[in-house]
């Protein structure tokens, strides 16, 4: 359960560091790469990332969904995508900043009718699904045959060998 709004702004910042090291790794010549027809594409999945993250920074602080969607820009370059997600990301983290700690207890409407959820909860959610669209960059970058950045600089073999020591 999140109680602190500061603290949440601090954890997602350190989210978004991780996608950003996975979005890098992916070359200019394959950001517009999918595994099939009419999947999204490597930009698609960083510009829905954009989009999401207002999404869900919206309905925290205004109460309403909305979905404003992502352009299929084929020129767009990882470099400009990079710069989108880091314009998006302040801003949302600015309007974010002015939710108060007793404001995460408060309900906000689901996706559909009338369920209400907390604004902790929808945070959290937030968060998921960066997390799994960063997977899916992850699953693509192995596809191109690119080993995709170690989540936290250590890989699984490194950790074998440490702990044999």
């Amino acid at each position: 359960m999140i109680r602190n709004t500061e603290q949440f702004i601090s954890y997602f910042g350190s989210i978004r560091r991780r996608t950003l090291n996975y979005a890098r790794v992916v070359p200019d010549s394959h950001i517009n790469w999918a595994p099939e027809e009419g999947e999204f594409t490597c930009a698609d999945i960083l510009r829905h990332i954009a989009s999401a993250e207002k999404m869900f920074v919206h309905v925290v602080t205004h109460g309403k969904w909305y979905y404003g969607g992502h352009n299929d820009d084929k020129q767009q370059t990882l470099e400009s995508l990079l710069k989108l997600l880091d314009e998006t990301h302040s801003e949302a983290m600015l309007a974010l900043s002015t939710v108060s700690d007793e404001e995460l207890d408060q309900y906000r409407p689901a996706f559909e009718g009338e369920t209400q959820v907390k604004v902790w909860r929808w945070l959290m959610a937030m968060a998921e699904h960066e997390i799994h669209h960063r997977s899916q960059l992850a699953m693509y970058l192995r596809l191109m045959e690119i080993t995709p950045p170690h989540i936290y600089g250590l890989g699984v073999e490194d950790l074998i060998a440490r702990s044999t020591q």
